[in-house]
């Protein structure tokens, strides 16, 4: 990784999407955002990958070190072709979902396959405990892209899919799962909320100044 450059985004568009959706699939379709009109990937390297993975971790443990590793991941440019291309499946079936269109069978096959990089398993602790894990048929295929898609199952097969949502903010492309009890979120963030109701009181202000 050394000798990477790492794409600078604006602070405050890097915090606000990161880690905001809920679910650890849904975070890694958000690593695409839009950023002054633009869109913006934000794993633009494989260092960019390797941040974003120990940041992932600290969001969502029981996702991660549910999978047992039995050496470094090694951050190479294959991994990080085959984590875009996990992002991309699952930004096509979670759109499918929103907009209820039908669902590409040879997409579920996609996942499957790596879904099938990894079989459940017991692990001793160190208290001399017993814990289930899930171990890797291919250790470096798998590290990330088998615990994403498993979020990705979970999600799938074990949430309320009405509470999947793409941001109401015409000018974002974040995804987020709705928790709130009333079920009536519509936007990614209240920053994103703010910065939409924003952008159309100015256009309909300039409409009614020059009507």
């Amino acid at each position: 990784m050394m000798g990477e450059t790492i794409q600078t985004l604006p602070q405050e568009a890097m915090h606000e999407s990161l880690f905001l959706s809920g679910s650890l699939a849904l975070d890694l379709v958000n690593t695409e955002i839009i950023v002054r009109d633009k869109k913006r990937d934000m794993l633009s390297s494989t260092a960019a990958l390797a941040r974003w993975w120990d940041e992932a971790c600290e969001q969502h443990p029981d996702d991660c070190h549910f999978v047992v590793l039995e050496k470094p991941i090694n951050w190479n440019t294959n991994l990080l072709l085959e984590v875009k291309m996990l992002r991309t499946v699952l930004r096509t079936l979670y759109t499918c979902l929103i907009e209820q269109q039908s669902l590409d069978e040879d997409t579920f096959e996609y996942l499957n396959r790596i879904l099938a990089l990894g079989y459940p398993a017991l692990h001793k602790t160190t208290a001399q405990s017993v814990k289930p894990v899930i171990r890797l048929r291919d250790p470096q295929q798998g590290a990330i892209i088998l615990p994403i898609a498993l979020s990705a199952l979970h999600l799938f097969t074990t949430k309320d899919q009405q509470r999947l949502h793409v941001c109401k903010n015409e000018r974002c492309i974040l995804f987020f799962y709705d928790t709130t009890r009333s079920g009536t979120r519509q936007w990614c963030s209240l920053s994103c909320m703010h910065r939409s109701r924003s952008f159309h009181n100015y256009h309909k202000n300039n409409v009614a100044t020059h009507a």
